[in-house]
């Protein structure tokens, strides 16, 4: 059989090219998807699989109540559940979770839906340490909850509980290891972690093993059993 038949039985084309035979290449593998059309986009749900909330989960009248006052949704379906909060409110929670899901299963990065997602759509650290502990909210001037934050600080171990975000790395530099002393925990100190913890709280929930988390858990929240015995 010669080859130009051979190529018209496998779908191929041939063209003759100085004696020779050129080969298409698409055409002999016409559903071979190229590298750019085969790569799929990440999306919402697949980027930060842990913070998206479940059908049933009591966190969305948390999230729903978030859309009242001032608050500035960008998806269509968000502002809308926002104009009829009040008025309509159960249809406000439909279109609610609706402009969720829609967020959900749209491409994450570069998307202008970034802060309705974290606002009213995923569950944050703070959702997560719910039934951990208590976030320390004590003001900075006094010391008896967060010294001892600080004192575990200074003796962070990174090969067991995770490398420190530069902020906590570099307020680690300035504390003095040492045992149950409060020699070098000032004010400032005290602030600078009491920041770090804030901006903890309000970020999108990556799962248990995220070094966010786990930190928060060290160095900002009472544990539910400490938080018991300090009460006695």
């Amino acid at each position: 059989m010669s080859l130009h038949k051979s190529l018209a039985m496998a779908g191929g084309t041939a063209t003759a090219v100085g004696g020779g035979v050129l080969v298409s290449k698409s055409s002999l593998f016409p559903d071979t998807p190229s590298p750019t059309t085969s790569q799929q986009k990440e999306t919402f749900r697949q980027k930060y699989s842990s913070a998206i909330l479940r059908s049933e989960d009591a966190l969305w009248e948390t999230k729903f109540s978030g859309l009242s006052g001032n608050a500035q949704p960008t998806h269509e379906k968000l502002k809308e559940a926002k104009t009829k909060h009040t008025s309509h409110s159960n249809e406000a929670k439909t279109l609610h979770k609706e402009g969720c899901q829609a967020i959900y299963d749209s491409e994450w990065e570069g998307s202008s839906y970034l802060n309705d997602f974290k606002s009213y759509c995923s569950k944050t650290i703070t959702d997560a340490m719910k039934d951990i502990g208590t976030w320390i909210e004590q003001e900075s001037s006094k010391g008896d909850k967060w010294d001892p934050k600080l004192t575990n600080l200074s003796k962070h171990d990174e090969n067991q509980n995770g490398v420190l975000s530069s902020a906590l790395k570099g307020l680690k530099a300035k504390l003095t290891p040492s045992s149950g002393t409060s020699s070098n925990r000032d004010e400032e100190k005290r602030t600078s972690l009491n920041n770090w913890c804030k901006e903890a709280k309000v970020s999108v929930f990556l799962g248990e093993e995220d070094t966010q988390f786990k930190h928060a858990k060290l160095y900002c929240v009472e544990e539910k059993a400490a938080s018991t015995q300090n009460a006695r």
